[in-house]
């Protein structure tokens, strides 16, 4: 059962055993009032959150009881005695039973994002939320986000040919069973300030359309994912044309990420090879996680209000890119990006988190670079290629693999005449044959993603080239496999 009024996922087991993070902290009711003041101010500078006061960093219920009603009224007054510029914010005294088993009381300080200016306590310093921790910004830092601050006013700004009948109910359903709430889909977008009133009427905000719009290209052209796959390792042009795979995502971001992770899944290798043990073991091409997470940064955090330029993704034989339009934000630099996180679009960036998507404490980038260790590729590499977008390059050695296996293979006597006749997915299917030692035609069908007419015609072709055979007794037979002759 909820605690909290104002949000109904704030339960006695969210407060005393969730881990602090990007989103929400604890703090003791003897913690001083500036102290207090600047925490506040830190999630109102970053992505907004939940600090509950009179618990303990071990999940303890300590309460105010030991330190008054007067400390306790203090801590509501903290934000107009000590911060300059006031954030958007809701207190809540809630009555709890503390550790000792006696009546008490804690404070819940729910803290939105400010969108238009930096929040500053009474010394003029600014601080903002990083991981589970708040830190004190230096003068150049804070000039990066006073700057900012003219881009994060895109999430705010009201499409005004927008409705609520824009809304993807679908998404909404899914939102609102993370968060647990029996609220209207109408009253959960104006409570988190995404349907806007102007003029009379409601309509979505560019966050609200990005997040929960049924089709918000409509509105915001830009705001989608182009996946390329090409042959080879280079773009070519005009009669060079090597561009085999070309597919669009332009739905709400929860469904821009699940379509175009299903999409660049089926257009990975696979590389199977016998481990130490003797045994066939397959590996992918690059791990899941490391470009995942590298999409997921680029949807989040580029700048959408950009709007000439949309998310690229380029598979090549040996690398993977992810282009996002927009520099990177606030104080972050290449140099610091693997400890540093921050949010150009904090709205944006809270409920992917709340469905489960984003990534806390900066775990993110430090995970790719520790996910390409283990799979025993190059570290990734980032870059500002036009001072105006950020770059991900993803490299594998799957390519340097298949030359090898290709040689091997047109060394052959029974290949070494009949390799210049195939062209570039009959080779590969072939290359999987001799590496696994046998296929069908579904797998062919999923080497080459296309039909299994087409594998099977394929897969004629090799059997007419004396390459492979076939085991079956007839064409229908389940049980049949095609081999390396």
């Amino acid at each position: 059962m909820g605690l909290s009024k104002i949000n109904s996922r704030i339960n006695l087991d969210y407060l005393k055993n969730e881990k602090e993070n990007l989103y929400f902290d604890r703090k003791r009711a003897k913690i001083s009032l500036q102290d207090l003041a600047n925490e506040i101010a830190s999630f109102a500078n970053s992505n907004g959150g939940l600090i509950a006061l009179g618990i303990t960093d071990d999940g303890k219920i300590e309460g105010f009881n030991s330190y008054g009603n007067n400390k306790l009224n203090e801590f509501q007054k903290v934000v107009t005695n000590y911060l300059k510029n006031t954030p958007t914010y809701r207190i809540e005294l809630v009555n709890i039973q503390n550790e000792k088993g006696e009546e008490d009381n804690i404070l819940l300080f729910h803290i939105e994002p400010e969108l238009n200016y930096l929040i500053r306590n009474n010394k003029d310093e600014v601080y903002c939320r990083q991981g589970d921790s708040s830190i004190k910004l230096n003068a150049s830092q804070i000039r990066s986000l006073e700057y900012d601050r003219k881009e994060r006013d895109f999430e705010a700004e009201i499409l005004l040919e927008s409705s609520i009948n824009d809304i993807d109910e679908e998404v909404m359903e899914v939102y609102k069973n993370k968060i647990d709430t029996d609220l209207s889909n109408e009253e959960v977008l104006k409570a988190r300030g995404f349907l806007r009133e102007k003029n009379g009427k409601y309509h979505l905000t560019k966050a609200g359309m990005l997040l929960f719009g049924k089709n918000p290209s409509v509105y915001l052209p830009s705001a989608r994912v182009r996946v390329l796959k090409f042959e080879g390792t280079e773009f070519q042009v005009g009669t060079e044309m090597n561009i085999i795979k070309d597919r669009t995502f332009d739905k709400c971001l929860f469904k821009v990420l699940e379509q175009s992770r299903e999409f660049i899944n089926s257009q990975l290798r696979e590389f199977t090879h016998l481990n130490e043990d003797g045994v066939f073991e397959t590996v992918a091409e690059y791990p899941e996680f490391a470009w995942y997470e590298g999409l997921v940064n680029a949807v989040c955090h580029r700048d959408y209000s950009n709007s000439g330029e949309y998310i690229i993704v380029k598979l090549f034989d040996d690398r993977l890119e992810i282009l996002s339009p927009g520099k990177l934000g606030g104080f972050v630099t290449l140099e610091t990006m693997k400890n540093k996180r921050y949010s150009r679009n904090p709205q944006i960036a809270r409920v992917l988190n709340e469905l489960g998507i984003v990534r806390e404490l900066n775990e993110g980038v430090k995970r790719i670079y520790s996910e390409m260790q283990k799979f025993y590729l190059k570290d990734p590499v980032y870059s500002e290629p036009d001072r105006n977008s950020v770059l991900l390059i993803l490299d594998n050695n799957i390519a340097v693999r298949a030359n090898r296996k290709q040689e091997t293979l047109k060394k052959s006597d029974a290949i070494k005449d009949k390799w210049k006749l195939l062209n570039y997915a009959e080779r590969q299917v072939l290359q999987v044959i001799n590496d696994k030692g046998e296929v069908t035609s579904e797998d062919v069908s999923k080497i080459i993603n296309r039909g299994k007419t087409t594998a099977v015609k394929l897969l004629n072709k090799l059997i007419n080239l004396d390459l492979i055979v076939w085991t079956g007794t007839s064409k229908k037979d389940s049980y049949g496999r095609y081999k390396m002759r």
